[in-house]
């Protein structure tokens, strides 16, 4: 032993005056100043050595630890243990901060072992993105003497009580466990539930109930139509214990895979309520659908959510998930090598409940639009906005059974002619009037040949017959009249601008073009124009509120009242809503003339969507 390990052993601190000057011995070299963390003197080897192993784990790089070959692979081991913390999106400590270092006596007799410190350890873990797990560790560093004679190195003797003072032994594991939060409800705005609690079977997996936890996914995958492998990776990945959860069920839907998957190894079948809309088509798109967070919602969620979590997957659901869904509770738990070990738990986070929405939804409206819609012998949508509030009644997509997708909000098509209600609105505001006369030829020519569908012409007419019989060349002659900026100004006032819905929305696009042609195809409705047909309903609506009408679907309680729009001007609005009564009493919307209640304003139009048949 060295004449400075001499000095440990025998716990005194010699002080040696020399010519003014002190040398101090004792368990580190400490001829640097403290460093404000007890037992630690700046500089010192084995003060840098821990410091270097604290820095080296919350880096992820313990691969560079120098340690004693009793610790074997640092990196492997810790990782073994912690990797069940990247089911909260943790691979490695926030942080890791030595707080003291102090002797660690030698075993008594033991004259001759090499000095042995141990560094004190505040581990950090930053679990979902914000939830902080912190608790005191350490680790014990043994000196070795340089074989040339040279200064002693300082080596990491790590054992797995290292990663956590609970851990005992090789073969234990950490753990997350999530319970999810109660989920706040969609309400119509009378208070009713739309969205509320109803019967589901959860089908999950627990890996330890089968002994091939594989083979079980992707026979589970196979029968409920989910994709296999994916599957498969959640299971094996997870905790023996834990439960993965699969697919949700609608409980009079359950019926058709009871007899497949019950009994099962290792399959979890458990009744559970939660939000559902009245029925499966009920909005379906709008609303959207709850279940297990998939891998895309998770990484889109920036930590929040994480795979398996209950979360919405689609629509409004998904949208306002932050809001309905509040926070799961998550606990670190340790599990034990030996199965019949019980679990420790390590760590609580309480759950957070989710709040209520309210929205405009009509469930009779909506009822009746579905219903409308439900032998379209093509995809459709209907929304019905009341133009006074701009609060959204109904929104459907047909036919009954479709395939789910939200083409009344995100569908993207050429308007065709009922985006001649906003052309008409520029051109009231640029000398055009009801009476004007305006040709109605079987073609023209702008910039290329346009036609009226089915090859009709009208010859000199005024120009409110020109909008009831929707002329296409008469609209299309008027390209000069007013200019492609003015044309996307006068639809962004209708309702073609920037929205925001609460839900993916498309919000209509007519680009401003220097081609004559392109503008000249716009004023009908095709060239670059596009709309959802919610944003061709929203023109209605402007139209007949006389206002750009700002339509809501969620209702904000710290501000209940409905925003109205800026006013349009009266003389063109009034003289767009008698032109568009005329569509239906004395043009191409004869169908509606005869609808019971109040009267009907419209316009009808085709498109060249997918053919050269306008």
């Amino acid at each position: 032993m060295s004449k400075r390990n001499a000095a440990i052993a025998g716990g005194v601190v010699l002080v040696i005056a020399i010519v003014g000057a002190a040398l101090w011995f004792g368990p580190f070299r400490n001829d640097d100043a403290d460093d404000g963390r007890p037992g630690m003197r700046d500089g010192d080897p084995a003060a840098v050595a821990a410091d270097a192993f604290a820095a080296a784990w919350q880096g992820g790089s313990l691969g560079k630890v120098a340690a004693t070959s009793a610790s074997g692979d640092v990196a492997a081991r810790t990782g073994a243990i912690v990797a069940g913390l990247a089911a909260a999106g943790a691979t490695d400590p926030t942080e890791v901060e030595v707080t003291s270092l102090e002797e660690v006596p030698p075993p008594e007799g033991a004259d001759g072992d090499p000095a042995r410190v141990r560094a004190a350890l505040d581990v950090t873990w930053t679990l979902d993105g914000d939830r902080v797990w912190t608790y005191e560790s350490g680790v014990e560093l043994v000196e070795q003497e340089a074989a040339d004679g040279g200064d002693p190195t300082w080596l990491v003797d790590w054992t797995p009580a290292v990663v956590h003072p609970r851990v005992a032994q090789e073969g234990e594991r950490l753990a997350i466990v999530r319970a999810a939060a109660e989920r706040g409800e969609l309400l119509g705005a009378d208070g009713d539930a739309i969205v509320g609690l109803r019967p589901v079977v959860v089908v999950g997996i627990q890996p330890s109930g089968s002994a091939d936890p594989a083979a079980t996914a992707r026979q589970v995958a196979g029968i409920v139509g989910v994709d296999p492998e994916a599957l498969a990776s959640r299971v094996t990945s997870a905790a023996p214990d834990q439960v993965v959860s699969v697919i949700t069920f609608r409980e009079e839907a359950f019926g058709a895979y009871d007899s497949s998957l019950r009994g099962l190894p290792g399959v979890v079948l458990t009744a559970d309520e939660i939000p559902l809309a009245p029925s499966r088509d009920f909005a379906r798109a709008l609303l959207g659908s709850v279940g297990p967070a998939t891998e895309e919602i998770a990484a889109a969620s920036q930590g929040r959510v994480q795979v398996g979590d209950l979360t919405g997957l689609s629509g409004l659901q998904l949208a306002q998930d932050e809001v309905l869904g509040g926070r799961p509770a998550l606990s670190v738990r340790l599990d034990r090598a030996a199965a019949d070990q019980p679990a420790t738990v390590l760590e609580d986070f309480p759950a957070v409940a989710g709040s209520d929405l309210t929205i405009t939804l009509d469930p009779r409206v909506q009822t009746a639009a579905e219903d409308a819609l439900s032998s379209a012998p093509g995809p459709a949508a209907l929304v019905a906005i009341r133009p006074s509030t701009g609060d959204v009644l109904a929104v459907a997509n047909g036919p009954a059974g479709a395939d789910g997708f939200a083409r009344a909000t995100v569908g993207r098509y050429p308007p065709g002619s009922t985006f001649k209600v906003a052309t008409t609105f520029g051109l009231l505001q640029h000398g055009v009037t009801p009476d004007t006369v305006i040709a109605c030829p079987p073609t023209t020519v702008a910039g290329k040949e346009f036609k009226n569908a089915g090859g009709f012409a009208l010859g000199d007419v005024p120009f409110r017959t020109d909008f009831a019989r929707s002329c296409n060349t008469a609209f299309v002659s008027q390209y000069r009249t007013i200019s492609s900026q003015d044309l996307t100004d006068a639809a962004a006032a209708l309702g073609y601008r920037p929205i925001d819905l609460g839900v993916p929305l498309f919000e209509g696009s007519v680009p401003v073009t220097d081609s004559d042609a392109e503008h000249a195809s716009d004023m009908i409705g095709q060239g670059k124009v596009e709309a959802s047909p919610f944003v061709v309903a929203l023109m209605s609506a402007s139209v007949a509120a006389g206002r750009s009408v700002e339509p809501r679907l969620i209702i904000d309680p710290a501000s209940p009242e409905p925003v109205l729009g800026a006013e349009l001007p009266a003389e063109p609005i009034a003289q767009l809503q008698a032109l568009m009564r005329a569509v239906v009493t004395d043009g191409t919307g004869g169908a509606v003339a005869d609808v019971p209640g109040g009267e009907v304003h419209g316009k009808s139009g085709t498109a060249e969507y997918g053919n050269e048949d306008p």
